[in-house]
Formats: structure tokens, sequence, C-alpha cells
């Protein structure tokens, strides 16, 4: 494999030959950098395995970190470049080049003025068109992708890294991917002073003209099925499911997990069972769901993510790209049930630059404390309060009247020092981690995925994604430690060989035999990802113990949740029994159970 080394100090790079089988094991092994690759079967005429890979030491997790950007990794493999680690900071804020295998820095002298808009664009998009127009003439005839940060990277440390496709020549408006998690476009700008990067060229061939006939002989073999079916099978929930009549990351889990949606900085949690299905069936299913499968579902508006990939997952209204995550942290959970607000706040987040997973997150705190009286709007420069209660709550005024405050608030996330180091220090500061939601990890933290599950609060080397056992059925703590470090194993097998996690259905059962066969190898995915997951635990360990009452209270309740349709589990009762008693004593315990579990099984 070809590895890029990259000075960003002194401006220079060599090329060396990796050893390291994926892009998980180089990044690991050269985790002070920051670093990206491709995965093995980047070579090959296959839908999912193109995804780049992102990793290294996060500040904002404070460890070892991978996030990742869908089907950016087609184009890294036309540079003739398989990983690339980049080291040093540069004197000034560069836009780095990358083509067939050389590569060049450029002073961006105006980047604030860039941010507040260039060509009717801000932030994250306006610097992506700013590099096209200085840069793909350089590329013409060539595969090449940017990737760009936004404001929030000059000023927080959980700025993401943002890159929409390009197709014929121009961007394809709205289809944006985005490495989110960990916060490594504030690593990128502010340990390396690189705000952009474009890469790509023709050192290799069209992967898409390779012979498929081995291809297909190995999903013919091991699944019965020729490939563009197996694909299709197993990624039903991310393009269309005919028995919910929805489809994409939103439209199906706004579908299925009714009751248990998060809503009001989490605080739904508290609600009976009654109250919650109303104000489901009220605000989401008759509304924002509805609003959904309307405008898009119905007239199929979907693409892919620069994949030549069957499932199309991406779900579009205009150029608005709704998937479940942000749709969810800067939608319900902020108190924001209609798609147009949604879609204010969602661009707002993302033309910053932040995870907008994170970013949801904290704006839905920083509204329960201003519902709650806990901090003034005055001292933050606030023009309104929020309306953070579903009683006479209507569906789109009162989630516009949300969404305009959210913005105000997201501006206050990237100029005010109180948040600009997560949630996490924030409420330290505000004296408030009783209702902030987030997994303490050493000195850092991260928001949890939008699911009512125990698994997105675990004290896991790597939190926020999901490698864990994110099933909502109940398993002893000790039990879903064990789960989970198998669960990560195998999302290890995808992120590892650069491919799309929603392909996990059929890639867990045929990676190993795809890059045995195709490239003369003869690896154990098993073993080897088993010791991945042990020296990415064993470079992670030291994990926090939970600091947020609402964190233990979300566990606790969605014990008793699932003990109501099992009450004949004894272990599940005991438990129980034990939070009602003392539920931080309860917690610490299931704490360490899962710890030991984890460590166990691996």
């Amino acid at each position: 494999m070809n590895a890029f080394f990259i000075d960003a100090e002194k401006g220079s790079f060599e090329i060396k030959e990796a050893e390291d089988f994926g892009p998980v094991d180089f990044g690991l092994s050269n985790r002070e950098n920051f670093n990206f690759g491709a995965g093995r079967l980047c070579p090959f005429p296959i839908a999912g395995p193109h995804r780049l890979i992102i990793s290294g030491n996060s500040e904002f997790w404070d460890g070892f970190y991978i996030s990742t950007l869908s089907g950016a990794a087609e184009q890294l493999y036309y540079a003739g470049i398989d990983y690339v680690s980049i080291k040093g900071k540069a004197p000034k804020l560069k836009v780095l080049k990358i083509q067939n295998q050389s590569c060049e820095f450029f002073d961006i002298d105006d980047i604030k003025n860039i941010f507040n808009g260039y060509k009717g664009k801000k932030g994250t998009r306006a610097l992506e068109q700013y590099v096209f127009d200085n840069f793909s003439n350089n590329f013409k005839g060539q595969g090449f992708r940017i990737m760009a940060v936004g404001p929030a990277a000059l000023s927080t440390n959980f700025g993401a890294i943002c890159s929409t496709v390009i197709e014929k020549g121009k961007f394809k408006e709205g289809v944006i991917s985005w490495a989110g998690r960990g916060g490594f476009g504030s690593l990128l700008a502010q340990r390396h002073n690189i705000a952009a990067i474009i890469f790509g060229g023709n050192t290799r061939g069209d992967v898409w003209k390779k012979d498929k006939a081995e291809i297909e002989k190995i999903f013919q073999e091991k699944l019965g099925k020729p490939m563009v079916k197996a694909i299709m099978d197993a990624t039903v929930k991310y393009r269309y499911d005919e028995g919910l009549k929805s489809g994409g990351t939103f439209g199906a889990n706004m579908t299925t997990l009714k009751g248990c949606l998060l809503s009001f900085n989490w605080q739904s949690v508290y609600k009976s069972d009654e109250e919650r299905k109303k104000l489901y069936d009220n605000f989401i299913a008759g509304h924002y769901l509805k609003q959904f499968n309307e405008e898009i579902v119905k007239p199929r508006s979907f693409t892919t993510c620069g994949e030549h990939c069957v499932a199309a997952c991406k779900k579009m209204y205009k150029t608005y790209k709704k998937d479940y995550e942000p749709y969810e942290a800067a939608g319900c959970n902020c108190g924001i049930f209609d798609q147009r607000a949604a879609e204010l706040l969602v661009l707002t987040i993302d033309d910053m630059g932040f995870d907008a997973i994170e970013a949801g997150n904290m704006i839905s705190f920083v509204m329960e404390l201003l519902a709650k009286g806990r901090i003034k709007k005055e001292d933050y420069g606030l023009s309104t309060m929020p309306k953070f209660d579903d009683k006479g709550f209507d569906a789109v005024k009162d989630s516009m009247h949300n969404a305009k405050l959210g913005v105000e608030i997201a501006n206050v996330l990237l100029n005010n020092k109180v948040f600009q180091h997560g949630i996490r220090q924030a409420a330290k500061q505000l004296k408030a981690e009783d209702i902030a939601l987030y997994t303490p990890h050493k000195k850092g933290s991260i928001a949890p995925n939008q699911y009512w599950v125990s698994a997105f609060f675990l004290p896991l080397p790597i939190q926020g994604k999901y490698l864990s056992d994110y099933g909502a059925d109940f398993k002893a703590p000790y039990e879903l430690g064990k789960s989970s470090a198998e669960r990560m194993v195998k999302e290890l097998y995808s992120d590892n060989t650069g491919i799309c996690r929603f392909h996990r259905g059929w890639a867990e059962k045929l990676a190993e035999s795809l890059v045995n066969g195709l490239l003369g190898m003869n690896i154990n995915y098993h073993d080897h990802h088993k010791a991945l997951a042990k020296a990415i635990y064993e470079a992670n360990r030291d994990s926090s113990f939970w600091e947020s009452e609402r964190v233990v209270d979300v566990i606790k309740i969605h014990l008793e949740r699932l003990y109501k349709d099992d009450e004949s589990n004894n272990e599940l009762k005991g438990w129980l029994e034990r939070f009602n008693k003392d539920k931080w004593e309860a917690a610490r315990a299931y704490w360490h159970d899962i710890i030991k579990g984890f460590s166990e099984a691996l």
C-alpha cells in the first residue's frame, strides 16, 4: 500500500510502502498525525468499499478515533495513494493539493471573508467552492474530491469535515458527506493549519471498468446471489422498505422508533408511554415524518453518496439531504417537528462546519437551561426563549420559533468560550452536568447517537459511533459489554476495509473472501480485527464514570421500559431493584460490569 507522509510545517512529503492491512491499522500506527485512507477493496467494482477513513488522536474524545467520508476514497486511489498521514503545523492557513503522488500547499489569506459569503454560499460550502474555483482546472479529465472545514474548526474542538459530491465537473449541490464525529475538522485546521484538501488524479485506471467475473463468482459461492441482488437485499432499510412505506435512515427510524424517539433534550424519557405516543402521533407521524414521505419518498427523490451504489440512501428535498441523526439531534431534540424549520437549523450547523449530532445536542441543552431559568438569555445575547414543551405546541409555528433561536445559539457555540470545548466542559462551568447528555472519556467526551438505548453511553474505547451492541433487547451489563466487544470487531470489518456500514449485511459475511480471493491474501478477518479492537482498547483505556444524572436516568428508565415487556426476567428485575434503591450505586456497578465484559471478551 502506498503511504503518503506529509510534513505540513516543512511543506515536504515522501512516499513509503506501508505494511498496515487497512486504514484503521495505519491510523492507529500513526495516531499522533491526521490520517486518511482507502481500504483494500477500493480498486474493485463493488458498491460500498469506497469510503474514506479518517483517523488519529481526537482532542475532543481525548483518544484515538475514527470518522468516515462516504464515497471519497475512489479519488484518493486515482491519485496513486492508499494512505495519507499529515504531521506538523503549516506556518499559515493552507489549502493542500494532492495530485498523482505529489502535493503542494497554497495560502488562504481571507478565510473569514470566504466563510462570510462566496458566490452565494457560506461556511464550509463557500470554502469548497473557493477551492473548486482555484484548483479544479488542474484536475481536468481526472477524478477529484475536496474536503473542507468551516468556522467551527477554527474556534471550537468539535468542527467537522465536509465533502460535496462532484459529478461531471460540478458540485452535486446538497449531496454532502460528513466526517463529523470526533472533531477532525478542528484537528486538521488547528493542529496542522490546513483548511481544505483537494485530491485526485489519473495515476490508476478506472475501478469501474474492471472485469467483474471473479467478484460475481465469490458472491454466488458465499451468498448464493449475484452481487447486485445481494447488495439490494442487504440495504433495503436505506433505500426503500415496502413494509414501512418509507426509507433511508430518517424514514426507517422515524417510522419504527415511535414513542422511543427523543425530544426536548431527551426530557421525553420522563414522560409516560401514553404521553410519548401522543407526542409521536401528533408531531412526528402526523407531521414531520408525513412531510418527509410526501416530499421525498413518494417522488423517489433518492441519490447516492458518490458511490456507484444501488442503495441510493441519500434522501433529498431540493438541496437538503435528510438523514436521521442530524434531523433528530437538531430536530425533535431541539423541539423542532417541521421540515422547513429543521432545514434552517441543520443548514446553519452544516455551514458553520459543526458535527451536527454534537451541535444539536448542545443547542437542546442550552434550550433546556433557558427554559428552566438556569441561564439568562441576555447573558448570551439571545433574543427570545424556547418553546420547550409539547403542551399547546404548534408544529409549524413553534418549530420555526425554536429553529430561529437554535441559529442564535449555534452562533453562541461558535463564539463563546464557555461552549467552544464541548458540552462536558460547558456543563461543568455552568454547573449543569445533571441535564447534559454525553459520555465522558479521560478529559474528553462525545454526544450520544440519538437512540434510547444504553449502548451509546457505554464506557467503550470509541463511543459516538456504532461500535457497540445497540439492540433494543435487555442484556445484563456484563453480557452487553461482551456483545459490544464482538460488535466492535465486526464494525471494524467495514471501517478497516473502507466499506460503508450500510452494507454490513453482506460485507461482514464476504469481506474476508473478497480480499483473500481478489488480492491473493490469507487474512483471518475475525482474528485480525479482534486484535485491532484490543489495540484500540489499550490505546484508549481509562474511561470515566458517568457524570450526568440525565444519563443515569436514561439508562434506568430504559430498563423500566424493557421490564414492562419482560416481567419474568429476574436479572432485569434485580437491576431495577438496585436502581430504585440507589441509582448512582447501581449505575456504577452497571458501568463496571460493562467494562469487565468488554475487556474479557477481547
